[in-house]
């Protein structure tokens, strides 16, 4: 007869979904972390300014598993130029 172990093997989980945001606790992304941080001090809070760091961080923890990968247009991150298809070329 087995009773159930309070031992549970414990192994590196699958990405979140959407929504949740787990620690980063080996620090893989603490550097994207810092420098953003600092941009934000410099800028004055103004977020803008920092939206490349942002950018990076957030691409850091898909690498990382950290966060489940995604288009960063899903993630509010969009050009600032708009694209423009070609127009055909006229006869």
């Amino acid at each position: 007869m087995s009773m159930g172990s309070s031992w549970q093997k414990f192994s590196r989980p699958d990405p979140p979904e959407r929504g949740s945001f787990p620690l980063d606790l080996n620090g893989d992304c603490a550097d994207f972390v810092k420098a953003y941080m600092k941009c934000i001090k410099g800028a004055k809070g103004d977020n803008d300014k920092c939206k490349p760091l942002a950018k990076d961080y957030l691409q850091c923890r898909m690498d990382h598993g950290l966060m489940t990968k995604d288009e960063f247009s899903n993630l509010g991150f969009h050009d600032s130029t708009p694209k423009t298809t070609p127009s055909p070329p006229s006869k």
